[in-house]
């Protein structure tokens, strides 16, 4: 529970408070010790000290979507994006096939528990660009909106969940999740064996999302978990999937939502 049921204090999000058990911290700290004599050891210590100053300045998360879905949210200010199981759930939407929802509903009990309906997925990026295989549009949402109530693991919740053999009632691996203070941590631990001398930027983004813009199955990536839902107000910014070649309706949702997106943009601080 978020909110304390006698006095209604707000305790904070869920899947946060999960990452900051001092077992977790604990756990993530020596991978990151681990990974950071790694990366010692293969002469990339000035990649790793400069991979960790980008990640803490200017990561990010983004959540791809469909077009129309996109235009829905800034179209109606009162819109906000939820999840599958809430569209379900609500009957807005029909559920997927029965082998595949039954899937999506135990990953996220394992994971989550009861609160599961209450996350929202997308990815850690270091650029605009998200998963191109979740929509046409990509995201990055304002850091200030979602800071407090997000949290990261090292990656796909079904890749996490079938690769450590979790099942129901198991106690979940500890040092593979991080709140956004230590999210870092969390990207270091997975990359330094992949780090070479004279990356850049660039390179880093490529390696921290892998994508073949086809089966999600192929997909590598830090999964962020967003604790409820968001409005247009917290997108930052909404740039077009690469390469996707739209419909005509496609492309029409994609053009108000990007335009309606630049008028609507909030002034001031975005991050």
């Amino acid at each position: 529970m978020r909110h304390c049921p006698t006095c209604r204090a707000d305790a904070g999000a869920p899947n946060v408070r999960s990452c900051r058990t001092s077992e977790n911290l604990k756990s993530l700290d020596a991978r990151y010790v681990t990974a950071q004599s790694l990366a010692s050891a293969n002469g990339c210590t000035k990649e790793f000290i400069t991979l960790e100053d980008v990640v803490k300045k200017k990561s990010g998360v983004v959540v791809s979507m469909p077009a129309g879905v996109a235009r829905d949210l800034f179209e109606d200010p009162s819109s906000l994006y939820t999840n599958y199981e809430r569209l379900v759930g609500a009957k807005i939407r029909m559920p997927t096939d029965h082998d595949n929802d039954r899937y999506r509903c135990a990953v996220g009990g394992v994971l989550f528990g009861s609160y599961a309906a209450s996350i929202i997925y997308g990815a850690l990026s270091l650029s605009e660009e998200g998963l191109p295989t979740y929509g046409t549009v990509h995201c990055r949402l304002r850091s200030v909106a979602i800071d407090k109530r997000t949290s990261f693991l090292e990656t796909n919740s079904y890749k996490f969940v079938k690769d450590h053999n979790i099942v129901a009632g198991d106690k979940l691996p500890v040092g593979y999740s991080a709140c956004w203070k230590y999210r870092h941590s969390l990207v270091l631990a997975k990359l330094a064996d992949r780090l070479s001398t004279g990356q850049t930027e660039s390179n880093w983004q490529a390696i921290l999302i892998e994508s073949d813009g086809k089966n999600r199955q192929n997909d590598s990536f830090v999964e962020a978990h967003i604790y409820e839902g968001f409005d247009r107000n917290a997108i930052e910014s909404l740039v077009p999937v690469r390469g996707k070649k739209l419909r005509k309706e496609e492309k029409l949702d994609m053009d108000i939502a990007i335009a309606i997106c630049h008028l609507s943009r909030p002034k001031g601080k975005t991050k």
